[in-house]
């Protein structure tokens, strides 16, 4: 209830008050149930109201604070009416130990909140465990007095109350002084929190993700977050952890990442003439990869032999790195669904000849999946016209270069969209390669988000005849220049 009379407080700009409430507890203890006159079956709890005040702030109830007291306890009243209860007192009480309380992180307004949420609805904090074995593993009950003058420990006490007789309510450990939750140590809290989520205590997935949901709710705003630190017999065991520092750790990972690219470029093609810009192309892209930390692997003009023997030799040094990034610029040709990368040296007089002139694309991809790098970027700028096309008779529908499905935590970025041509360039870029290029150090921008920027400059320039395409599996975001 204390959340939401702090709440209401500054609702109603009772700034004072409220400043005064978020530093105290407030505990309610039922007295009675209340029945309607007029035969109504309509009831209302009768409750005694408890505030604990720092001593700092109790010296100076009676003079300094005295309107606030007044205010309070008016809001307080109606607070609970709008509760369905009827507050009969309310007392004020030196309860807090003032050094303790100073050095919590987790103050009595979020602690109550979190009680409050498993409360309303309807979880059981013990879960499977009966609730003295599960206070046990915290407390020492044996050593803790009885409320019931029946027995001399809590265990005894506790065990009558709520497993014999059941006549205590479900939240009564939030309130007991024994255990004071709301003010206690905050590695007692913790063990609260945890053990309730425990696999000793709880086994069903629903309930446990109610809780955590619930803590991290309160928690993540003052920095603590609920987190699967490891696993028992297959069972997750949770911790506490601060998100900053978590969320730090991983920006230094991404900055750490060790990142290898091979970069092809091939202009010079003994039977299929010139190409303008896929050196330039390729160069551009070294320096730019190397620029932003990648260990780079360059080949122009490669054989069929030589373009083998680099893509096998990226293979074995993928293994040793997180990312991986292959970059081709130059012709490239789909038969039967399969695209082919042509060397310098092909000559394709027939679309037979593709398979034992050229190198299939999923030469590369076969590698990145047995490296198990983490992120693997293939990027096509190989849509070109195809130079044999007119000598094989291929119909306009097999131009370009076919889709591929891109294996899990990859990317294949195609220069245009399947079955299309891209251009070569009027400049000294090629269209696609020269807007990739201006985009690639963007600060903060996630692979994805760059080849959609990509895609824009691109159909801009070219007045939506060339439209870049990717296949994606992405797990998770990559950025080129993290900061």
């Amino acid at each position: 209830m204390q959340a939401e009379l702090l709440k209401w407080l500054r609702d109603i700009d009772e700034k004072r008050a409220a400043d005064l409430i978020s530093v105290c507890s407030v505990d309610l203890v039922y007295v009675d149930t209340l029945f309607e006159l007029g035969g109504s079956d309509r009831m209302t709890e009768l409750m005694d109201a408890q505030i604990g005040v720092p001593g700092k702030y109790y010296k100076n109830l009676e003079n300094e604070f005295k309107a606030e007291v007044k205010t309070i306890e008016e809001q307080t009243m109606e607070v609970a009416t709008a509760f369905g209860m009827h507050i009969r007192q309310i007392s004020w009480q030196p309860k807090i130990d003032e050094d303790t309380e100073m050095k919590n992180k987790i103050s009595i307004v979020t602690r109550q909140a979190i009680f409050d949420e498993i409360t309303l609805n309807n979880i059981s904090w013990s879960g499977r465990l009966e609730e003295p074995d599960f206070l046990n593993r915290i407390f020492n009950l044996s050593k803790l007095p009885s409320t019931d003058s029946r027995f001399n420990n809590a265990y005894d006490d506790i065990h009558k109350h709520r497993i014999m007789n059941y006549d205590w309510e479900d939240d009564w450990v939030f309130t007991d002084r024994r255990f004071n939750l709301l003010h206690c140590d905050e590695d007692i809290l913790m063990k609260f929190l945890l053990l309730s989520i425990n696999p000793v205590s709880r086994t069903d997935e629903e309930g446990i993700n109610q809780l955590i949901e619930i803590y991290n709710k309160h928690l993540v705003p003052i920095g603590l977050e609920v987190y699967e630190k490891s696993k028992i017999a297959g069972k997750p065991i949770f911790g506490f952890r601060s998100p900053d520092i978590i969320e730090s750790k991983k920006d230094e990972a991404v900055q750490k990442l060790r990142k290898i690219a091979l970069v092809i470029g091939c202009n010079e093609y003994e039977f299929a003439g010139h190409l303008s810009n896929p050196l330039n192309d390729a160069n551009d892209m070294k320096k730019n990869l190397s620029e932003l930390g990648f260990d780079v692997m360059h080949v122009e003009n490669p054989s069929l032999k030589e373009m083998k023997i680099e893509i096998d030799n990226f293979g074995t040094e993928l293994e040793k790195y997180d990312v991986g990034l292959f970059y081709f610029a130059g012709h490239g040709v789909q038969v039967q669904g399969l695209n082919y990368l042509i060397p310098v040296d092909a000559n394709l007089k027939n679309e037979r000849t593709v398979e034992y002139d050229c190198v299939r694309v999923d030469r590369v991809l076969s590698h990145m999946e047995t490296s198990k790098t983490e992120v693997n970027l293939i990027i096509l700028d190989a849509c070109r016209n195809n130079p044999f096309e007119r000598s094989w008779g291929r119909s306009a529908a097999q131009r370009g270069l076919a889709v591929m499905e891109a294996p899990k935590g990859s990317l294949i970025g195609y220069s245009t969209s399947p079955g299309k041509t891209a251009s070569d360039g009027d400049g000294e870029n090629g269209l696609y390669t020269g807007c990739l290029v201006r985009e690639i150090k963007g600060v903060n921008i996630s692979v994805n988000q760059l080849f959609q920027k990509v895609r824009k400059a691109v159909m801009e320039k070219s007045n939506d005849e060339q439209i870049p395409w990717e296949s994606t599996s992405l797990t998770a975001d990559f950025y080129f220049n993290k900061k």
